[in-house]
């Protein structure tokens, strides 16, 4: 597996850690919700909303960012988004009112923003024609600091908060120096033609329509999944933290294996086929979680994480193709906008929790990837031509 990346330049190793560390923030906040919880006494609704929050800022701003990045390349938003992830992730744990975490929490979100569509569009020109490769790796980056995090932060706050929990700061320093030194030294391949609005609306079509769509349903049950795991098990079921932290660690984790499948058989079968595959299975896994048991759960959610990490690089790259001019945008949509708006679904589910309990959850996640296997029946590969075509409209 590692011999299908490992002839990438070192820059793109570079901006795929980067993307690791920064998302270090997300993968922590879904270990900080139980803390945060019992510490601010919260509903399932409030911890709904920090999560909520996060993801919102952190998604609703990307397209802006994937905007401005395709009009003129902007390298220095990957170290200062970074660095403003983890900082402001740091200040929400230390916060002493919920309303202070929540601006916090809004704040890490922005750094994410700012980060993703600039390095996004850097991996996609760093990978050269092994477009499937390069944007593999970058998604693994995020997906292993994503896993990380979780774990990072729940060995920080084990046994208690106390000042340990500053050494949660310590990967963004070390990354800061190789990053920014990156940033300076990269070479730009000369633009055929900026990114503007026109071109982004030439882009637009029902089969893109029908993609984001697909990403819409995919990422509420990817959020749903990352949210509520360790509440069921901490807070419903009263298991231990240990436990929850390590079944949604070994959840992140076994997404890098899927998302490096998913971007090289991309490359060979075509992304449609990648997601009409992938996506339907994951309704049969969440319905049997409730009842797999210690160990089956470990089976049922790395076997979901591969599949949802699987149609997650497939959509990213087939967005990039759909919209060649405007790369950016297409990756602050993909993980952005889209990723933003099925977050928004965990607060419904916060919701359903409270009034109907806990275990209802994963019958409606079980219900969303239907809904994506019949939109992606809709969305259709670009061909060349037409790629070419999309180019020479917006000159």
């Amino acid at each position: 597996m590692f011999s299908i990346v490992s002839k990438l330049p070192k820059a793109l190793w570079i901006v795929a850690i980067a993307h690791g560390v920064t998302d270090l923030s997300a993968g922590a906040l879904l270990v900080a919700l139980p803390f945060l919880k019992a510490k601010f006494a919260l509903t399932y609704a409030q911890v709904s909303a920090i999560a909520l929050m996060q993801n919102l800022t952190s998604s609703a701003s990307q397209p802006l960012f994937g905007y401005f990045s395709d009009r003129s390349p902007r390298p220095w938003l990957m170290p200062a988004g970074c660095l403003l992830s983890g900082v402001a992730m740091l200040a929400s744990l230390w916060a002493p009112h919920y309303y202070l975490t929540l601006l916090f929490t809004a704040i890490a979100g922005l750094g994410m923003a700012a980060f993703h569509p600039e390095a996004a569009k850097t991996a996609s020109q760093l990978s050269g024609k092994a477009k499937g490769k390069g944007v593999s790796l970058f998604a693994v980056g995020g997906n292993a600091g994503f896993a990380v995090g979780s774990l990072l932060l729940a060995t920080l706050l084990y046994g208690g908060f106390s000042i340990k929990v500053l050494l949660y700061i310590l990967p963004y320093v070390l990354l800061g120096i190789p990053l920014i030194q990156m940033t300076r030294n990269l070479v730009r391949p000369e633009a055929k033609q900026p990114g503007s609005l026109k071109s982004f609306r030439a882009s637009i079509n029902w089969p893109l329509l029908s993609l984001l769509g697909m990403v819409l349903s995919r990422s509420t049950v990817a959020a749903g999944i990352s949210t509520f795991v360790p509440l069921y098990y901490v807070s419903y079921l009263h298991g231990s933290e240990i436990y929850a932290s390590s079944l949604l660690t070994v959840y992140l984790a076994t997404s890098a294996f899927g998302t490096l499948m998913g971007g090289a058989m991309s490359d060979r079968y075509g992304s449609k086929r990648v997601m009409i595959y992938s996506i339907l299975p994951i309704s049969v896994l969440l319905y049997l979680f409730p009842i797999a048991g210690d160990i089956g759960a470990f089976v049922v959610l790395s076997l979901a994480s591969i599949l949802l990490s699987a149609t997650f690089t497939s959509s990213l790259i087939l967005a990039q193709r759909m919209m060649p001019n405007n790369v950016g945008m297409a990756s602050g949509l993909t993980i952005g906008l889209s990723v933003g708006l099925g977050a928004m679904g965990v607060l419904a589910l916060g919701k359903v929790a409270d009034v109907w309990g806990m275990p209802l959850i994963f019958t409606v996640l079980a219900c969303l990837p239907v809904i994506g296997f019949i939109l992606t029946l809709f969305v259709k590969e670009p061909e060349e031509a037409a790629v070419g075509l999309v180019v020479q409209v917006s000159k």
